[in-house]
């Protein structure tokens, strides 16, 4: 099978700075994958190099996405392609309203609504499966909103743009339970054998709403181990400290 995304040997830096110090990983379609690490360990940096962030160098080592390297590829093609990045810390887009800002992307890739209305019908059932109120569709982009707000938010703007990989940067900050219970349902329904996550996390509690196919943890800029669910298990039991040896 091959992978829908295979980063090999990457490096990047950031102000001349090394962050990811060699990272090799593999996501098959199909597959959710946790990514792992205490605060500092590049995760976010991961997430954002796979979406071309400028303020990223890759100074070594490549990115292939559904078998085409797209390491030097702009943010905009890669999301063309089918690459999405939930933010850690949404942006607020003050004067563009959400539905007109989901409009314009879904027109830029090439998959336009036919009318204003039919947004509204297609995807109103998905905003009120995540407490999302109509007049969600009417305010700007993130602003004003809760952090909870924003995290569903992202999470409504994946449905609707529907990516073959979606990079998830501690989507569980800022939510209850509630709130969580209903950002996972939403992610299962997101999945299909064709699609594909990355979940950046601090925590395993995830586990009790969507299970990872492979774990992975980051220590220092690189991939130190990975596994299955046992690894949550170890890390909630002892915490980090063990991996820092190999790191």
């Amino acid at each position: 099978m091959t992978p829908l995304l295979s980063v090999k040997n990457l490096h990047a830096s950031i102000q001349e700075k090394e962050i990811l110090r060699g990272v090799d990983l593999n996501i098959n379609p199909g597959e959710v994958h946790f990514l792992m690490g205490p605060n500092g360990s590049g995760k976010s940096t991961f997430g954002n190099a796979l979406m071309g962030h400028p303020a990223i160098a890759v100074t070594d080592g490549a990115i292939h996405f559904k078998g085409e390297e797209i390491t030097r590829v702009l943010p905009d093609e890669r999301a063309r392609r089918g690459l999405y990045l939930g933010f850690q810390y949404p942006a607020e887009v003050g004067g563009v309203p959400m539905s007109m800002f989901l409009r314009s992307v879904r027109a830029a890739r090439g998959t336009p609504f036919k009318a204003d209305t039919d947004f509204a019908i297609e995807f109103a059932p998905a905003a009120a499966s995540l407490k999302l109120p109509e007049a969600f569709f009417l305010r700007n982009v993130n602003e004003g909103f809760s952090g909870g707000e924003k995290k569903r938010s992202e999470i409504f703007q994946l449905q609707v743009l529907s990516p073959a990989l979606a990079i998830l940067d501690e989507f569980d900050s800022g939510l209850d339970v509630d709130g969580l219970k209903a950002v996972c349902a939403a992610l299962k329904e997101y999945m299909t054998p064709q699609r594909a996550l990355l979940i950046i996390t601090h925590y395993g509690r995830l586990t009790e709403y969507l299970k990872p196919d492979v774990v992975h943890v980051m220590m220092s800029g690189k991939i130190v181990a990975q596994g299955g669910e046992e690894i949550i298990t170890h890390v909630e039991e002892k915490g980090f400290g063990e991996f820092v040896s190999v790191s």
